[in-house]
């Protein structure tokens, strides 16, 4: 059985003096979280939902001294996903302008229209005033996922911060393209398989393997223990329904061994792209989860 490669991302850590302030904070819940308007002459940043993002006039075309015209550079696509099963409801600014608002675990936000180069991402508690996270990230043209991991107790995993890059392809008919996306605090280095298919082989905590095209009546998927044979019993089985000709995110998270109230293990399915029929099979950029995966029975 031929192996999949995986691909590490980076990871921004937060400071464990932040922790601090997220760990005293209950969570909010209720709402989830939503876009909010925003300043786009002061920040550039636009909520999307399924529209592909404009260039903006500084990444026009702009014409040379001999005529032509030369691209300088488009826009970058961020979504924030909250996988931090002991995590409260958080807010999210990007510059200074706040654009998402109580954000609950499990969700992930549609796409945000960036322009690419450095940008002050911050996360704050829903209801505090004392970030958790603070930093100056990176971002490339395309698109991207910040997705807040670990947990706040840092029992298991520290709560840190990493950036995914998400496929803009879309899959052939009867197919899906599909990433898989460790972010269980208690797991150990998995392999997420679908009966013979591997979609990440032997993806740590944080990680991510590359995009992998699957039928899309795909209905179960395995996390095992990473072995060279790949023979090991799943550690966690879940059902899936993926979305025909898409480019799909799967992201594991919860906890294997819940205690005292915490999530149990399961998947959160995002939309990456997916064809846009009225426009000729055009891809289109979402991101909201699109439901949570649960798992079959013997989990």
């Amino acid at each position: 059985m031929q192996r999949n490669s995986t691909t590490r991302r980076g990871v921004l850590t937060v400071a464990g003096g932040a922790l601090v302030a997220l760990a005293g904070c209950s969570n909010s819940g209720g709402q989830s979280g939503t876009p909010t308007e925003t300043d786009t002459e002061s920040g550039g940043i636009e909520p999307t939902d399924t529209e592909t993002a404009e260039p903006t006039e500084t990444e026009a075309e702009q014409a040379t001294e001999d005529g032509t015209e030369t691209p300088t550079g488009g826009d970058a696509m961020l979504r924030v996903a909250h996988l931090a099963p002991d995590a409260p409801n958080v807010d999210v600014a990007v510059d200074g302008t706040e654009v998402l608002t109580d954000v609950p675990f499990e969700t992930v936000s549609d796409y945000l229209s960036v322009t690419t180069g450095d940008h002050q991402i911050t996360v704050t508690p829903t209801g505090g005033s004392e970030a958790v996270f603070d930093q100056t990230v990176t971002l490339e043209s395309g698109r991207q996922t910040a997705a807040a991991v670990g947990e706040v107790s840092g029992e298991s995993q520290a709560f840190t911060v990493t950036l995914l890059s998400d496929d803009a392809g879309t899959a052939d008919a009867g197919n899906t393209n599909v990433q898989a996306v460790h972010t269980i605090p208690d797991a150990p280095a998995v392999d997420v398989t679908s009966g013979e298919t591997v979609i990440a082989d032997d993806i740590e905590f944080g990680g991510a393997g590359e995009y992998v095209t699957v039928p899309s009546d795909t209905s179960t998927v395995e996390l095992r223990p990473d072995s060279l044979a790949n023979d090991e019993e799943p550690v966690g089985t879940f059902s899936v329904d993926l979305t025909d000709m898409a480019a799909q995110t799967v992201f594991a998270t919860g906890y294997l061994e819940p205690a005292g109230g915490q999530p149990e293990a399961r998947l959160v399915v995002a939309t990456d792209a997916e064809p846009d029929s009225m426009t000729g099979g055009t891809e289109t950029p979402t991101g909201t989860a699109t439901g949570t995966a649960t798992p079959t029975d013997g989990m």
